[in-house]
């Protein structure tokens, strides 16, 4: 390991403290005591720029706490769109049950039960996101986006259990018309449609007492259960919530399933007595599949999976473009609900000051806040760039002699900074004040920042 000297030159007047550095650029070693410096750890140079002053500046900053406005809107926006769910889920099963009473639909009423479990599912994800937007807490200092996460996940075994039953039923039915359609054709000559379409023991139930009430009570559902659909899906979208698509995948299926039992009474009528169950099937691979990438995406999160490589590209653009920023290393991003968490290593200036590596830092966090609102919060650690140091000062250790080599191995086990300040005392006595030793460490070598006070009239050539 070896050293470097940057020197930076004060004149005595009342110096105290030095709190800026003004920069000179010394062409020749002007005294024995910088030659004794580099001599003993390095050999002459007449060239060596080993003594080129390093200029530092310190620039003022503030610091802001991360503005949560748009957060709080998108939150609120959130649980408007849950209850708007929950309270189309509740007016929707209330319709339900009068029109299937009047109309003596079984369908209805059973359709009726199902939009009840629907208020209940709205419920437990209208709670799951108020329990994900509460703000962080003692006993949850990363926040409680993982609540949201569950909810997602609780969501998509619903989808799962919902595709499963369609499925099953499609099965069912087709089972059966496919025994009983030699029979049913043999049949067809001498039996007209019965008023009620019974098929296999499937009733559809639309034809009843009042089928005209009954098929709106169906189309209004639908209309309604799509209408949720596209809205909480740009919600979701939006606010990059797993919840609220998952959400909205649920009012998707309970619409389908309703499409799926008009298709099937269209059938009926048409004759085609095989279009209700295949229907049913393809329907049901269409909720499979979201409530599988819904819940694979939970899990996904709630182990905390890296992020999309492509997802991050966005923030790789709004780091660099941060002044003092020199370069960065190991971004990385995960999930929990619609808040991202990021961590990165930026570089900065390896001889800037911990204050101004510390403005850089919060500039790139207050920078990326502001700029992806998604993101919740921000872990960076700071590391010196390498490209900022000059090859002439990491390449001269190689064309050290073996003695120098040794002398520097012999200079690290004492106390550098004791060293230094005898050197220049022994050659300028009085007339040089060592004020400051900044010691940087850089690629495995010691750099040595000197600040020293001198009277007004000595010359530095």
């Amino acid at each position: 390991m070896g050293f470097r000297f940057l020197i930076n030159f004060y004149p005595i007047q009342k110096v105290s403290r030095v709190s800026s550095s003004y920069s000179y650029k010394i062409l020749n070693t002007p005294t024995a005591a910088l030659l004794a410096l580099n001599s003993e750890l390095y050999g002459n140079s007449d060239d060596n720029p080993n003594f080129k002053v390093h200029k530092r500046w310190h620039i003022g900053h503030s610091h802001r706490q991360h503005d949560h406005h748009q957060d709080l809107s998108s939150g609120k926006e959130g649980e408007k769109i849950f209850r708007l769910g929950l309270a189309a889920d509740v007016g929707l099963a209330t319709g339900k049950a009068l029109t299937g009473y009047l109309s003596g639909s079984t369908a209805i009423i059973a359709d009726a039960a199902h939009s009840v479990s629907d208020v209940v599912l709205s419920g437990v994800a209208l709670l799951s996101f108020r329990a994900a937007s509460a703000p962080k807490d003692k006993e949850h200092p990363y926040g409680h986006g993982k609540f949201e996460t569950l909810g997602a996940l609780g969501i998509s075994t619903m989808l799962l259990a919902t595709a499963g039953g369609i499925a099953w039923h499609a099965l069912d039915i087709l089972a059966e018309r496919w025994s009983v359609a030699p029979e049913i054709v043999n049949q067809s000559s001498a039996h007209d449609h019965v008023h009620g379409h019974h098929h296999g023991g499937h009733h559809h139930g639309i034809d009843m007492e009042h089928p005209v009430l009954a098929l709106n009570m169906t189309i209004v559902s639908i209309a309604v259960k799509e209408g949720l659909y596209w809205i909480t899906k740009r919600a979701g979208e939006r606010t990059g919530s797993g919840l609220m698509k998952a959400n909205a995948w649920h009012h998707r299926a309970d619409a389908i399933s309703s499409v799926v039992a008009l298709i099937g009474v269209g059938g009926s009528f048409l004759g085609v007595r095989f279009l209700d169950p295949l229907a049913g099937l393809f329907v049901s691979g269409m909720i499979l599949k979201a409530g599988l990438e819904t819940g694979y995406q939970s899990i996904l999160e709630l182990v905390d999976a890296a992020v999309p490589s492509q997802q991050l590209e966005p923030f790789k653009k709004t780091i660099l473009g941060v002044e003092g920023v020199k370069g960065y290393s190991r971004l990385r991003g995960r999930k929990a609900g619609s808040s991202l968490y990021v961590d990165v290593d930026i570089e900065v200036d390896p001889f800037s000051s911990v204050s101004a590596a510390h403005d850089v830092e919060h500039n790139v966090r207050r920078q990326l806040q502001q700029s992806h609102p998604e993101i919740a919060e921000v872990f960076i650690h700071i590391e010196p760039s390498t490209s900022e140091i000059p090859s002439s000062l990491t390449n001269h250790q190689g064309n050290m002699s073996a003695d120098h080599q040794i002398s520097t191995v012999e200079l690290e086990q004492t106390d550098v900074e004791d060293t230094v300040s005898n050197i220049i005392s022994y050659y300028f006595s009085e007339k040089m004040v060592v004020e400051r030793i900044t010691r940087h460490v850089l690629q495995g070598q010691i750099f040595l920042q000197i600040e020293v006070s001198m009277p007004p009239d000595m010359l530095i050539r």
